[in-house]
């Protein structure tokens, strides 16, 4: 077997590896969500069965990302900033869930990538537009990254709001408490068409501010005071 060959069943076996650790740890998560913290989960009729879509949700808390890829019927490849990912006693874990790191601080073409190449072969991405939890459960103004993201690939944006996990495991905390957390999908969004090259610096910040504003909505809908205030969320976008 040559080099080449060989190196293509290691890449094979690893996926499969971590194909095979994510579905165990959702297996072993979902009824922990549902009993420990009380999941609901709400909107999955909005949830492309098949094919390619972005997941952007809000970013409270260390357990968003369980309980977002806990309630979502499809496996998710989530997007996580680098110093998070490079935490030693946890890379192992991030590595074998298939995660994507990305520089939070400036672009990152690799990471976009990979971002890419999963959306390619029909698989889905998960991203908190707002690149680091927020205290209090406030929702801030999205990055560039997910609406860029959309833009190159055109695939639907499905808006998720997580509500509650700011109280079960607050920015600063080191265990979970055991409150009710919810998890609500809104109606996927898509970029506009364009004309030109590529779409306008203007155009990807309005999506992001779409975006942002469809979280909003249903954070706001399903009783989350925190939403009221979106002053910093951009609400001009169509």
């Amino acid at each position: 077997m040559s080099p080449s060959s060989r190196q293509g069943v290691a890449r094979r076996s690893a996926a499969i590896a971590r194909a095979s650790f994510y579905w165990t740890i959702k297996a072993i998560a979902w009824p922990v969500m549902r009993v420990y913290v009380r999941l609901k989960v709400r909107g999955l009729a909005h949830v492309p069965r098949t094919g390619p879509c972005l997941v952007v949700a809000n970013h409270a808390s260390y357990v968003d990302a369980i309980v977002l890829g806990s309630a979502f019927p499809r496996r998710i490849t989530f997007m996580i900033t680098e110093p998070i990912y490079r935490m030693l006693r946890l890379r192992w874990f991030y590595y074998m869930m298939g995660t994507i790191p990305i520089d939070p601080d400036q672009p990152d073409p690799g990471a976009l990538k990979s971002a890419i190449r999963i959306l390619n072969h029909h698989g889905v991405v998960g991203i908190f537009p707002e690149g680091q939890r927020m205290p209090g459960g406030s929702l801030c103004e999205g990055k560039a990254g997910a609406a860029l993201l959309a833009a190159r690939t055109a695939v639907p944006v499905v808006p998720a709001a997580i509500i509650g996990a700011s109280r079960v495991m607050p920015v600063g905390a080191a265990i979970p408490r055991p409150l009710p957390i919810q998890v609500v999908f809104g109606r996927p969004l898509s970029f506009p068409a364009w004309t030109g090259r590529r779409p306008s610096r203007e155009q990807i910040d309005a999506f992001a501010d779409r975006m942002m504003k469809a979280i909003a909505d249903l954070m706001e809908d399903n009783g989350h005071e925190s939403a009221a205030n979106r002053g910093t969320v951009g609400d001009t976008a169509p």
